[in-house]
């Protein structure tokens, strides 16, 4: 009877061993997922800074309000009466 709980006791530490192994192993894998995933985001932040900085550093074209649409539309239409006038008067 002795040695069928020694016995016993031995394959409980055995197990509890095995379960301490596979919680440090799992613990490992956490730990190096999180550390790739850290990168990751690192990078990720790395590339948004330089193409927001990209984008500021090309000049954007201004927006056209509508008052400077009506100035072009007047000189355009000024210009062409008086290439119309030119060229009839030489005709």
């Amino acid at each position: 009877m002795l040695a069928v709980s020694a016995r016993s006791v031995d394959d409980s530490s055995a197990d509890d061993d095995q379960i301490l192994v596979r919680r440090y192993a799992e613990s490992a894998l956490a730990s190096d997922i999180s550390k790739i995933m850290d990168s990751l985001v690192q990078k990720n932040f790395v590339n948004y800074l330089l193409a927001q900085r990209e984008k500021r550093s090309v000049p954007s074209i201004m927006p056209e309000d509508s008052e400077l649409n009506f100035c072009k539309d007047l000189l355009n239409k000024e210009f062409a009466t008086w290439l119309h006038s030119k060229v009839d008067g030489s005709i």
